[in-house]
């Protein structure tokens, strides 16, 4: 094999790296109503596009209302489903730009939800407190440089306890894998995870209660608190010197 044609492979294997499809950034935004629905919004970095259809995981079992909020000309998607994922298949044009820019909006239903206990079984959570989990797979061979998902809290809720926030962050990552934060005045978290590979998994499981309840919780503690200092107050009185 001659130099110019070892060259030659060599250079278009270097090219075909360089062009090859990512998505680099995947932002989406969940705005949570009282009823456990959510409008849902995704913003999508593509670098390397090209002609062709390319299938985004969206980490939802359902959704409906899927519009096209912004987008190059001639960009079309279809939702679809995969078993008990569902997916939105992305169309690019031949004239689709290397790096390109989508926002996509969508509805889905269920993701406030009242956690049932198996028959036979009490209830692990205090009456009135629900679920919000979320699970995101990157199912397809196209990397995700980026993913964050942000959730808002229906007014006047507010996250109890955060139940599960996964993979664990690793010794070079500096943010917690879930963070809670306010967003346009309503209390919400965001999941954040960097370098998804194909099979990789990114999840949060948070229990949300009305924010008064909260406050109820505490005041049904305090005649405890002061039972136990009354119980034992020759045992926490301060020694005299």
């Amino acid at each position: 094999m001659s130099r110019t044609t070892i060259a030659a492979i060599a250079c278009w294997f270097v090219c075909g790296l360089a062009l090859a499809v990512e998505i680099k950034d995947y932002q989406t935004r969940l705005e949570v109503a009282d009823d456990g629905s959510a409008q849902g919004s995704a913003t999508i970095n593509v670098t390397g596009a090209k002609a062709g259809r390319l299938r985004l995981p969206v980490g939802f079992a359902e959704l409906s209302d899927v519009h096209i909020a912004s987008a190059p000309p001639d960009v079309t998607i279809e939702p679809g489903k995969s078993g008990r994922q569902a997916f939105i298949d992305v169309t690019f044009p031949e004239n689709a730009t290397a790096e390109t820019t989508l926002s996509l909006t969508y509805r889905v239903t269920g993701v406030l939800y009242v956690q049932k206990p198996e028959e036979g079984q009490k209830s692990a959570f205090p009456a009135g407190s629900r679920l919000l989990r979320h699970a995101f797979v990157n199912t397809q061979e196209t990397p995700i440089g980026q993913y964050r998902m942000t959730v808002l809290l229906p007014n006047g809720h507010i996250v109890h306890a955060i139940r599960e926030q996964l993979p664990r962050p690793g010794r070079k990552e500096f943010q917690p894998r879930v963070e809670l934060d306010r967003f346009a005045g309503r209390q919400g978290a965001q999941l954040q995870f960097s370098g998804l590979r194909q099979g990789d998994r990114t999840s949060m499981e948070m229990e949300v209660v009305e924010e008064q309840r909260s406050i109820f919780w505490l005041l049904a503690l305090l005649p405890l608190a002061l039972g136990y200092l009354f119980a034992f107050r020759d045992t926490v009185k301060s020694q005299p010197a």
